[in-house]
């Protein structure tokens, strides 16, 4: 057990251990291996965990079946375990020990003057910009975990040996610090040798900082409730760095038509079928005539869409009958244009962030009040749409009917409505998030059956067991803190 947990926090993908007994030569030296840091590769590694391959679990990929289901945009059609939440603690072992490791190690020989100059760390790009890709990404990892479990193990944690238990660092300060990372990572690209191997923007410098600086107006708002004030401020450094200009610096992660790297759901789909689109996304879509539907859901055996409600058993409905691909059943499975071998998953889109900017400007963030909330407002869906392939015609249609026009009235319902249905399959964590914190668009909350306390959607997941287990002393203080390590425990930001 000791082993297991001292591993969360040291051991990962990038480390390179190297044994003292020089007698006779180093049997654990590999002769045809470089015991130097192959830094490109370790970037892609994190990317690629992130993705949902390399061994990553279904619940640490950004895109996690989990995430989509807490956010309701699926539903699950034979084991309803996790929408139903009779799962309660998540391991996030699989981050420290994969992605976050990686780029620790990234960091260090891109830093280190013995190492910093090699030919197999600079041919991968400039030590600089490997630096800040590597530090945004790690911001964007952190954000995840803090986001669903709140209080986390952050300076403390990576440290080797001298840090086999960590503290839990209150999440008010992490997202200070996560902020500052932002800054400072993004202004550290210093126009030298591109980025290789990056599969997320192809080593563009301009893409990573508006990615970073709209991650930071991303946490900015989250404090819109908890800290309004420190919120305003944050949001405003994040525009003036530069936030995304269009789909094009979408951060986009791009699956392959090869089983080593396909789609997660694709994967799903190959011999089991746990997934349909949800009632709640079905008739959202329908009522809103919206021309994304055929995008997200595959058409049933009567061609058709229909949902399968929430938290239900597909079979006990009587309304799955095992549907295929090839032999469609009642309910809808999802659209092969987001669930194919090569479909891509956007973590964070300029839809998105326009959202973003729309209630900024609502609440008074930015200049334009209201005008300007419905400009951004506008240029979300519009870029949603584009972005799921719709026509210029059918997106003027579209914004022109008024169930979608823009209202100041129901400004809040609007924004988060045309923001949740951007975001379907992409990053369901993200979803989540801000469904915690404005309580919109209306979930199916509480869930019927469920296994939470009061039947609600979970605020945070609890902590893994190892934590209890083997650093019990945080954990105590933790809990202390925070409060209890609860489903229902909300995070620091959640004042809903």
């Amino acid at each position: 057990m000791k082993k297991s947990y001292i591993s969360k926090y040291i051991i990962g993908a990038g480390m390179f251990i190297l044994a003292s007994c020089k007698v006779g030569g180093d049997l654990n030296v590999n002769p045809n291996q470089s015991p130097n840091a192959q830094t490109g590769y370790l970037l892609t590694s994190a990317l690629q965990y992130l993705g949902g391959v390399n061994g990553a679990g279904a619940t640490t990929n950004i895109n996690a079946f989990t995430g989509e289901l807490y956010s309701q945009y699926l539903a699950e059609t034979f084991y309803t375990n996790e929408s139903q939440f009779s799962l309660k603690q998540y391991d996030y072992q699989g981050y420290y020990t994969g992605p976050l490791e990686d780029l620790k190690t990234l960091i260090q020989f891109n830093t280190d003057p013995a190492k910093k100059s090699l030919q197999s760390t600079i041919k991968f790009g400039s030590n600089a910009n490997q630096i800040a890709a590597a530090r945004i990404l790690r911001a964007f990892i952190y954000l995840t975990i803090t986001d669903r479990w709140g209080d986390i193990p952050y300076s403390q944690a990576l440290n080797g040996v001298s840090g086999l238990t960590p503290a839990f660092d209150a999440q008010k300060d992490v997202y200070a610090a996560l902020m500052k990372e932002l800054d400072e990572a993004q202004a550290q690209f210093d126009g030298g040798a591109a980025l290789s191997n990056d599969i997320l923007f192809g080593g563009d410098a301009t893409k990573w900082k508006h990615w970073a600086n709209s991650l930071h107006a991303v946490m900015a708002l989250r404090l819109s409730k908890a800290d309004p004030a420190t919120g305003k401020t944050e949001y405003a450094k994040a525009v003036a760095g530069g936030l995304m200009t269009s789909n094009d610096d979408n951060a986009v992660y791009d699956y392959l038509a090869i089983q080593t790297n396909e789609n997660p759901y694709y994967t799903n789909y190959r011999s089991r079928y746990d997934y349909a689109v949800s009632s709640l996304v079905v008739n959202t879509l329908s009522d809103l005539k919206d021309p994304r539907l055929p995008v997200y859901a595959a058409q049933t055996a009567s061609k058709t869409y229909v949902g399968l409600p929430y938290g239900t058993f597909g079979d006990a409905l009587g309304n799955y009958n095992k549907g295929t691909r090839s032999k469609p059943g009642n309910v809808s499975l999802i659209g092969l244009a987001v669930s194919g071998q090569a479909s891509p998953t956007v973590w964070t889109s300029y839809a998105q962030i326009m959202f973003t900017q729309a209630e900024a400007a609502h609440l008074n963030w930015i200049a334009g009040g209201d005008g300007a909330a419905a400009d951004f407002y506008n240029k979300g869906v519009a870029a949603s749409l584009e972005q799921n392939g719709v026509s210029s015609a059918d997106e003027s249609a579209y914004l022109a009917q008024a169930s979608v026009k823009f209202s100041a009235a129901t400004a809040m319902n609007q924004i988060m409505t045309q923001k949740w249905i951007a975001g379907f399959l992409g990053n369901g964590w993200e979803s989540w998030a801000e469904y915690r914190r404005t309580g919109l668009p209306k979930l199916l909350d509480p869930v019927s059956g469920s296994l939470s306390p009061d039947q609600k959607i979970p605020r945070r997941q609890q902590y893994p067991q190892t934590e209890n287990d083997l650093n019990k002393a945080n954990y105590n203080v933790v809990i202390a803190r925070q409060g209890p390590d609860a489903l229902n425990t909300r995070v620091y930001w959640d004042k809903q």
